[in-house]
C-alpha cells in the first residue's frame, strides 16, 4: 500500500491549496466544573495555504470560521456560547488565523506563528502542526495536517464565570484542535480509484 508522500517539498507541486471544509474539523474545548470538557465546533470554515517555490518556509496559511455557527448539539447552549458573555457572534462573526511564520521541528513536525482573531481581540500564537503528507485524489492533490494547542480565554475578551470553592465553573484555558484537508483541482495531477 502506498503511503502519502510526507516530503514537505511535495507541498511544492502547486502554489495554492484550499481548505477542505467538508473534511476538516475545527473545535475548541474547555473544562467544565473542574471534572470534564465541553467541546465545540465551527462547522463552517475556509482558508487557503500559499505555497513560495523560492521559499517554502516563508509560506502563508489562512482559516476563518463563522462563529455563528458554533454547534455543540444543543441549541440552547449553542445560544449562549454564541452571546455576549463567550463568542458575541452578532458582533464578532469570524475566527481567523493568519499566519506569519513556519519553523521546522524534523521532517513533520512544524511551529507556525501567526494572529489569532477571536471577539474581535487579536494575540500572537504558536501552533504546533503535524504535516501528514500529499496524496493524489480523483481530482487533483490532497493534504493534510493535524494541531492542538491552547489558549488563555481572557485574553481574547471571553471572561465570563461562575467561581465555587473549589474553582470556576469554566476553565481559562482554551484548547483549539484543528484537522485539516487541503486540497488542489487539477485533473492532470489525478489519480482513478483502483476499485
Amino acid at each position: 500500500m502506498t503511503q502519502p508522500d510526507s516530503d514537505p517539498r511535495a507541498l511544492q507541486r502547486v502554489s495554492t491549496w484550499n481548505v477542505d471544509a467538508i473534511h476538516s474539523q475545527l473545535f475548541v474545548s474547555v473544562r467544565h466544573m473542574g471534572v470534564a470538557n465541553l467541546r465545540a465546533k465551527f462547522p463552517k470554515i475556509t482558508g487557503t495555504l500559499e505555497v513560495d517555490p523560492a521559499d517554502p518556509l516563508g509560506s502563508r496559511f489562512e482559516l476563518e470560521a463563522d462563529t455563528r455557527t458554533v454547534t455543540t448539539g444543543h441549541p440552547p447552549q449553542e445560544d449562549f456560547m454564541r452571546g455576549e458573555h463567550w463568542l458575541d457572534a452578532e458582533h464578532h462573526p469570524t475566527l481567523t488565523f493568519r499566519s506569519t511564520s513556519v519553523e521546522p521541528r524534523d521532517a513533520t513536525h512544524y511551529v507556525v506563528r501567526g494572529d489569532l482573531t477571536l471577539r474581535g481581540v487579536t494575540r500572537p500564537v504558536e501552533i504546533p502542526l503535524e504535516y501528514h503528507g500529499v496524496v493524489s485524489d480523483p481530482w487533483g492533490l490532497r493534504a493534510g495536517f493535524t494541531s492542538r494547542f491552547t489558549v488563555d480565554r481572557r485574553d481574547f475578551g471571553i471572561t465570563w464565570n461562575r467561581e465555587f470553592d473549589w474553582g470556576g465553573m469554566a476553565a481559562d484555558d482554551l484548547e483549539v484542535s484543528l484537522d485539516i484537508e487541503l486540497s488542489h483541482p487539477d485533473e492532470s495531477l489525478a489519480q482513478k480509484p483502483r476499485s
